[in-house]
């Protein structure tokens, strides 16, 4: 998680280094087993071969980047196996509640931001420079100030925005609910409180999708299930139509697709959507095997290192039509199978997979290890239910002697 999204970690060499150092003492001590990884891994090394003699040697430290990436993840899942989400569930609790303390007197008092970022103890600065205007975010390792908090005060948590920590959130909800069979149990109020915090654009969707839907199928009663529908519906519209971070933002990015495109290299969701298929189109190889992750293989524009927030589309321009598709069949799998091991309805599978391809279109999710290993961890949990199956056959099975 600090690699897949936290400002102190991501993107730093030293950091991830360590990280898949221990990650590898990890691999010999728990004497880590890869067969059942083995068809996504080997799928994955093809696309990297392909892009490498596609591109030349100069994209081999991306594709080296690439494999421990996931490697990581592998290797996560398989030594925590189903205890990957508990264990999840756990440290997103602390970050919740951490972020609250911080974040709901900050939002009562402004003020309190500079006193805090001149006086509390562990601060790191971390400086950017985009498009010319320097950028500091002021971390306090648990939770953050975004260049453009003082402007917009929003629930950051530990990660580098606030759209990013509402993503997380929803992942968290979801997954905490299939486990409790419940929306508003404890932890469930408390991170859809955090959500709420976040005041973000995709989070709300998300939020409004999942509770709407996930009650909508709960309730017995037809007329009620009907009502409930209605009720979802009226109130998405109106926060669509009347919050000015929810429909205005959308059409607006949408007006200025051209622009974003074109003179900053694609920084809006709109944009970056653009420019990933318009790059499929460059050359028949990136359908099937993609581009690759390297920022000088993106289409031509004024800036090309410029993070494109598509998560959704950059999938398919990065790795390809055929990786996109087995991603989003193994992210459904991994969910199917973690609502059979908690004996919940495994419609929530196709939901989730629809939620996360909605929170891809904000935020470039899919890239990191995260959810690298969120994808892949139908194998312990898979590997559970058939552990469980055989013991009850076991016990089923008469006694002979």
């Amino acid at each position: 998680m600090a690699t897949s999204g936290m400002p102190l970690f991501i993107d730093n060499v030293p950091v991830f280094l360590v990280y898949f150092g221990y990650a590898a003492f990890c691999f010999l001590y728990f004497k880590v087993n890869l067969r059942y990884f083995l068809p996504f891994l080997l799928f994955f090394a093809l696309i990297l071969f392909v892009q490498l003699l596609n591109t030349g040697q100069h994209y081999l430290l991306t594709a080296v980047a690439q494999i421990m990436i996931m490697l990581t993840g592998v290797i996560t899942v398989d030594v925590l196996k189903e205890r990957f989400v508990s264990s999840f569930l756990q440290i997103m609790t602390y970050i919740a509640v951490i972020s609250l303390i911080f974040f709901i007197p900050i939002y009562l008092q402004p003020s309190l931001t500079d006193f805090l970022i001149a006086n509390f103890p562990i601060h790191v600065p971390i400086e950017k420079e985009s498009y010319g205007i320097r950028q500091i975010i002021h971390s306090f390792l648990f939770f953050n100030f975004s260049p453009d908090f003082n402007f917009r005060i929003r629930n950051v948590g530990p990660f580098w925005e606030a759209g990013v920590y509402g993503g997380y959130l929803v992942v968290t909800l979801i997954l905490n609910s299939i486990r409790e069979k419940s929306v508003f149990n404890r932890r469930g109020i408390l991170f859809i409180i955090c959500i709420l915090t976040t005041f973000s654009t995709t989070a709300y969707l998300a939020l409004f999708l999942f509770i709407g839907v996930y009650y909508a199928v709960k309730i017995g009663s037809p007329i009620l299930r009907a009502i409930s529908i209605l009720v979802f519906a009226v109130g998405f519209g109106y926060a669509y139509s009347e919050l000015e971070f929810l429909g205005s933002k959308i059409d607006d990015e949408l007006k200025l697709v051209a622009y974003d495109a074109q003179v900053q290299g694609g920084n809006s969701r709109m944009a970056s959507a653009y420019l990933d298929i318009v790059e499929l189109n460059e050359n028949k190889l990136y359908i099937f095997f993609g581009r690759g992750n390297h920022p000088e293989h993106r289409v031509a524009t004024r800036d090309k290192a410029v993070q494109r927030n598509n998560g959704t589309t950059d999938v398919i321009a990065v790795w390809g039509i055929p990786f996109f598709i087995c991603y989003v069949l193994l992210m459904g799998r991994s969910i199917r199978s973690f609502c059979l091991y908690y004996k919940e309805k495994t419609y929530l599978a196709v939901l989730f997979v629809i939620i996360m391809l909605t929170l891809g279109v904000s935020e470039p999710y899919f890239r990191f290890g995260f959810f690298y290993a969120l994808i892949l961890l139908y194998i312990p949990y898979e590997r559970a239910l058939e552990a469980e199956d055989a013991d009850q056959d076991l016990i089923l099975q008469p006694n002979l002697a």
